[in-house]
């Protein structure tokens, strides 16, 4: 896989020297909101009583267009919350008390930055204290002491915020690095993040919370550097390119928090039911490029008898994906066509004919890049991103110099918002599909200026989100339901399921990689996600593979995808039959998956939940990384090693064993081994879990239409 030439974020976020916003010189207040006027800025606290409050820096409108659509906070948190805010005179400082105990305030509390005095030299008595300030030792930085700060220039802000390091820091969208953000530092800044890096990332999600019980949301796409702890421990700073900027402050449990940031920001529809059976695909090098490689596929599964709902087809299906160089060798485009491949095929509808024959679905690899060479630029060529000039903005190229130029939709421009989305539409229609894979749409073209004036790389986020909703308006007009299998985007994307991790490896840690970047999601509100179960990039071992899968088809989600086949019959019968088991357990736990998908939407909670989100008092669950709950009652702790062998934690509460029903109490750890058809699951005691009789259908359909039993754990 080739890199791309990309724009260097860093930076922009570098800054010069960071300094006080000065004392504040007059307050004014109105109702609910409050004016603090210092020597740079005017800073505006509008106070929503026990759902938080919001901060408005009212500097200048540096970047215009790049705010988020959302509404206020309405979901009243339950404890008793104090927010301080400073006085006529003072530096701006912000602090919140909960029941009485700081949650978030300032790093240190020394009253200003200002050096002291010099003694009188007539007073030959030198105090410790009076050396000590005149050494500078109790001179403190305003990064410790201020809640916001402004940059030489005046056009940056810096914000500083101190929550206890005995709490958790968790979200900032589907990121790599820990769970727990603690001693990390990440750029809201989208790049297509091949291998999952820990300092990159698909989406830019400017939202975290802490079981402090605090959430901070900034409701914008700009780019920002957000430090936790990594410079000092417990000091949290973001960094933003722009003097006029918002953010909440959200009160309550992280259940509580997302709640809340959902009703501010939107919840999705709930998928169609086929959507949460399995998913088939491989990488396009050797992708299924013909009918009967297809009908090689559907006799196969059938014969093992193992179900399975959609296909999903790489980009090998569309024309032009690779074209010939003038050196006569094939050099990718990472561009899609929206025309078929009549290499391979010879119709547009015949392989989404062949799967509906088959009680299968379609779902097709798009992008919204366009060879300005190809056929498609003649439909497109009036909704290309364009430069201060006027002319095409070009993408930046992979290492390959004879790669052909490309140019990228302007998705802010709403005409071409909706050509796009009837461009998806007619792609659905005429080849008789029921999704698409909405792959890349980090970078936007560097030179490429919005029709606000704003630079391309300050609008990736923006980009990101319109490019999922404008394929996902496409195929709701198709097919009545909306749904895309999404890689980029930003603060909506949740609104446009499915989130997909993107290009992990094929390793222990890249499944490890996975499942943390997928529970960070949920910590962000995603409602819906999954990964490549068994990693996108390499080869992955039996039993890596097997193990993966298991918690592939106990996730809110299901796909097997990879540069090197992931059908199970590549492997052994032993992993046949596994493979065969573990399918079998989500198809007949569909009743429950799907229950749980509808309650998750009206209660606004991830349908994969990590455990702090159900257990914020449990200290245990703060770090605890690889287990989940799906939905309210069954615990998930997936195996990461050929033995089989691992540790699980239960929360608080009496557990069963899904398998044998032997009882466990809460709030210790079990040792557990299983074999490589099962994984650890365990029910909360007294739930009830509905599950469709064996045999199971073909697909989630079939499945469905069996006869149901409801377990009593």
């Amino acid at each position: 896989m080739t890199e791309y030439t990309d724009f260097d974020i860093s930076s922009i976020l570098e800054g010069g020297k960071f300094s006080t916003l000065g004392k504040i010189e007059e307050i004014k207040k109105e109702g609910n909101v409050s004016y603090y006027k210092t020597k740079f800025l005017t800073v505006k606290i509008t106070s929503y009583g026990k759902n938080g409050f919001k901060v408005d820096i009212l500097g200048e409108e540096k970047f215009k267009g790049l705010d988020v659509p959302h509404i206020a906070p309405s979901e009243e948190a339950p404890a008793e919350y104090v927010l301080q805010s400073p006085r006529k005179g003072q530096n701006f400082r912000l602090s919140v008390k909960k029941g009485g105990v700081p949650i978030l305030g300032t790093f240190m509390e020394y009253p200003s930055n200002t050096a002291p005095p010099l003694p009188n030299p007539e007073n030959s008595e030198l105090t410790e204290k009076m050396i000590a300030d005149m050494d500078g030792i109790n001179k403190s930085e305003n990064e410790l002491t201020d809640t916001i700060e402004i940059d030489e220039p005046r056009d940056m802000i810096k914000l500083n915020f101190h929550i206890p390091t005995n709490y958790g820091i968790y979200g900032l969208g589907e990121n790599f690095t820990t769970f727990s953000k603690w001693g990390s530092s990440l750029i809201t800044f989208p790049r297509d993040n091949f291998y999952l890096k820990a300092n990159q990332l698909y989406k830019g999600i400017p939202f975290f919370l802490s079981d402090a019980g605090i959430g901070i949301f900034f409701p914008h796409y700009i780019p920002m550097k957000f430090d936790f702890g990594q410079t000092i421990a417990g000091l949290i700073s973001v960094t933003i390119p722009t003097t006029r900027i918002s953010f909440y402050v959200l009160f309550g449990s992280p259940k509580e928090i997302i709640k809340n940031y959902l009703l501010m920001t939107g919840t999705p529809q709930l998928p169609p039911e086929w959507s949460f059976g399995l998913w088939v695909s491989r990488w396009t090098t050797i992708g299924y490029k013909s009918v009967r490689r297809i009908k090689e596929i559907l006799d196969q599964f059938d014969r093992e008898g193992i179900p399975w709902d959609v296909l999903s087809m790489d980009p090998h299906w569309t024309s032009n994906y690779y074209v010939i160089a003038p050196s006569k060798r094939y050099v990718r485009t990472y561009a899609c066509e929206f025309a078929w491949n009549k290499d391979y095929f010879k119709t547009e509808n015949e392989v989404g004919d062949l799967l509906k024959e088959h009680g299968k679905r379609l779902c097709l690899n798009i992008d919204p890049y366009v060879i300005l060479s190809g056929n498609h630029i003649k439909d497109v060529k009036d909704c290309l991103m364009t430069d201060t000039k006027g002319n095409i903005a070009l993408m930046p190229k992979t290492d390959d110099p004879e790669m052909p130029e490309r140019g990228m939709i302007d998705f802010t421009r709403e005409e071409c918002f909706h050509k796009y989305s009837e461009i998806v539409k007619d792609l659905i229609i005429r080849s008789n599909a029921d999704s698409v894979m909405t792959d890349l749409g980090e970078i936007v073209p560097p030179d490429a200026v919005d029709s606000h004036g704003n630079p391309g790389y300050m609008i990736r986020n923006l980009i990101g989100d319109l490019y999922q909703a404008s394929a996902y308006e496409g195929v709701k007009q198709a097919k009545g339901t909306g749904i895309v299998w999404g890689r980029s985007g930003s603060i909506l994307k949740h609104n446009y399921p499915i989130e997909w991790g993107g290009d992990s490896v094929s390793s222990w840690e890249g499944m490890r990689t996975s499942l943390r970047a997928a529970l960070s999601a949920c910590m962000s509100g995603t409602i819906f996600t999954a990964f490549d179960s068994g990693g996108f990039v390499g080869s992955p071992s039996r039993l890596l593979y097997i193990r993966w899968v298991a918690m592939g088809a106990l996730f809110s989600h299901f796909k097997i995808h990879g540069t090197t086949p992931r059908e199970p019959w590549n492997y052994d019968i032993e992993i046949v039959n596994a493979f065969k088991e573990l399918l079998h357990l989500r198809y007949r736990l569909l009743p429950y998956i799907l229950k749980q998908a509808k309650i998750s939407l009206e209660e606004k909670v991830p349908m994969i939940r990590p455990l702090i989100l159900e257990f914020p008092d449990d200290e245990v669950c703060k770090n605890i990384d690889d287990e989940y709950l799906l939905g309210n009652d069954i615990l998930v702790a997936p195996v990461f090693s050929e033995e089989g062998y691992r540790k699980v934690y239960l929360p608080s509460g009496k557990w069963v064993n899904f398998y044998d029903r032997s009882e466990y109490d809460g709030m210790r750890w079990i040792d557990t081994t299983v074999s490589i058809n099962a994984i650890p699951l365990f029910v909360k005691k007294g739930a009830v879990i509905e599950m469709v009789d064996q045999p199971v259908g073909s697909n989630v359909e079939t499945t469905l239409k069996n006869n149901k039993t409801k377990v009593i754990f």
